[in-house]
């Protein structure tokens, strides 16, 4: 289990607590159906996720009026961007995730890995290109997102 404690700000808390749960489910999916197969049904539950996290938040851009794109994904986003730091001298850097936090912790960076290609859902029911060259959970120092459009 991951160490988490009553006096972590919350949002974080929050955040590692649903990283914790998805590595336990996700271990239990590829307990039971094997990796390639639970792996195909991990993928296919956060897609389905992601899809319906874009669905409501296209649904605020539409109910205020806003344009379906990288400026209304920021601004209707509906995960907090609170304990997630970024680097100073480069905003398009993530150098902490409290999910990274927890999977590191639980040696499950390969199942987190697959929890944040929710990303790509995300970004592309908003029309947004983008990039990650860089991904924590591949093991490097940060996250990068360079947004195309």
């Amino acid at each position: 289990m991951g160490k988490i404690r009553s006096t972590d700000e919350p949002v974080g808390k929050m955040a590692q607590l649903m990283a914790e749960l998805y590595s336990f489910m996700a271990t239990e999916m590829i307990e039971r159906l094997g990796n390639e197969t639970g792996k195909a049904a991990i993928r296919n539950a956060v897609t389905k996720f992601g899809e319906a996290r874009a669905k409501i938040m296209i649904e605020e851009a539409h109910e205020r009026g806003l344009e379906i794109n990288a400026e209304t994904y920021a601004l209707v986003r509906d995960m907090p961007s609170m304990p997630w730091e970024k680097d100073p001298k480069n905003p398009c850097d993530i150098t902490y995730c409290p999910m990274h936090d927890m999977w590191e912790q639980l040696d499950a960076l390969e199942l987190g890995a697959l929890y944040c290609e929710i990303d790509d859902v995300l970004y592309k029911s908003f029309n947004v290109e983008y990039e990650r060259p860089l991904c924590k959970t591949h093991g490097d120092h940060c996250c990068r997102f360079i947004v195309k459009s």
